[in-house]
């Protein structure tokens, strides 16, 4: 089959050409709003009802959505429907990382981070794989919705995660999770371990607290952290989708340059878990940022339109150590803060990445083909230098580190 054969797509459907292109931006940015209004969301609730209720709550989101894209009657309709495949983008992927990384001892630690993000690079192969395959968009989007149901069967899988039911005073469900894990690990729990923190909680007159968005500013070292990171993140997402979405931009073909830059994601997210605990998370992160705005640069001399497999080759690079330094983000930013705002901290780098994607949606759909290439190189490469430095100036290093139970823990210890 001709990589130019394309039967039925949305842009065919509902004539988005000409006068009508931005409008190719606008949908795809749909999906990245959607995303940071589900990262608000879900980050809030993650911390406040649990990591599993929100988990089965997108689920049943990106079903629903990705059906109402398949048979969506108008692209305003399609539009909406997409909004919804991002809204629950963040209650799926990041409460997952965050279970795994509060499940996990520091020893395997980037192990759960780096695993989710294979997978996520399986997916996109998948992806590119039925893309080539299924030409009508109708289909695409029924073939990448009914997966889903699948992971209905978590709800027996999956615990919820002890760490948030410690630190909300739900003592006897946490024993209960911990029971059975040392059960399954052949490790040793005292009876009543718990009963030292009620007691503690007696004695100081403690009570749940509940956190907001707004304590991820209220106190110094945790405000430093978090405006770091949401400065790292929306450049590493610009980065990532703007290359993802425009896989050709620096030349190639649309097709194997999608594919084949999923398969580039795996030797950089294997140099990922190898690395990221032998010298630790900001070398790797700092890395990545520089590895990627150099392939961006190199374009400048080495013109990919001119030779293909040179323009291949950059963006795969590109490609892999965004991969490797998306990877490290999800490794490293929970480590930064304390249980009781650990996940809505993730919720709030997710939602302020979004920023980066939705102007990614723009300059690689729109400007890159009104303007050229340069319009998105410079600025993207001179970012991505930026983030790096801001790494190396205002984040501290976390590998083989315990996680922080609360917001007073991290600000003593920094």
């Amino acid at each position: 089959m001709p990589f130019s054969r394309i039967s039925y797509t949305a842009i065919q459907r509902w004539d988005i050409v000409c006068d009508k292109a931005v409008l190719r931006a606008v949908i795809q940015s749909m999906y990245y709003v959607g995303q940071m209004i589900g990262s608000i969301m879900f980050g809030f609730l993650g911390d406040r009802i649990g990591r599993k209720k929100v988990f089965f709550i997108a689920l049943v989101v990106q079903f629903v959505s990705g059906l109402g894209m398949a048979l969506s009657p108008h692209w305003s309709i399609y539009a909406l429907s997409r909004l919804g495949v991002g809204i629950a983008h963040p209650g799926i992927f990041v409460i997952a990382v965050v279970i795994g990384v509060e499940l996990i001892g520091p020893k395997y630690r980037q192990l759960s981070s780096v695993l989710a993000s294979i997978f996520w690079s399986c997916g996109q192969i998948i992806l590119g794989i039925l893309a080539y395959n299924v030409r009508d968009y109708r289909f695409l989007h029924a073939c990448i919705a009914f997966p889903a149901l699948l992971f209905v069967s978590y709800w027996w899988l999956i615990p919820e995660s002890s760490r948030w039911l410690v630190a909300h005073k739900r003592y006897k469900e946490a024993d209960q999770v911990l029971r059975k894990a040392s059960k399954i690990n052949g490790t040793y729990l005292p009876p009543n371990w718990y009963e030292h923190l009620v007691n503690d909680d007696l004695i100081n007159n403690r009570e749940s607290k509940h956190h907001n968005f707004l304590d991820l500013i209220k106190t110094p070292v945790i405000r430093k952290r978090a405006l770091a990171s949401f400065f790292c993140w929306p450049v590493c997402s610009m980065l990532y989708y703007g290359i993802s979405m425009n896989t050709n931009f620096l030349g190639g073909d649309l097709y194997l340059t999608f594919i084949f830059g999923g398969l580039s994601e795996f030797p950089a997210l294997i140099l990922t878990g190898v690395l990221v605990d032998r010298i630790g998370r900001k070398p790797v992160l700092i890395g990545g940022f520089i590895t990627a705005a150099f392939a961006m640069l190199s374009s400048v001399v080495l013109d990919g339109e001119v030779y293909p497999a040179i323009g291949i080759t950059q963006s795969l690079l590109a490609k892999s150590a965004l991969a490797l330094t998306y990877s490290t983000l999800y490794i490293f930013t929970p480590e930064l803060f304390p249980t009781v705002i650990r996940n809505t901290a993730m919720g709030g780098c997710s939602t302020i990445a979004r920023i980066g994607a939705i102007t990614a949606s723009y300059v690689s759909m729109w400007l890159v083909d009104s303007f050229g290439k340069m319009v998105m190189v410079i600025p993207f490469a001179g970012l991505a230098i930026c983030a790096s430095i801001t790494v190396l100036l205002c984040l501290p290093e976390t590998s083989g580190k315990e996680l922080h139970e609360t917001i007073e823990d991290v600000e003593k210890n920094e």
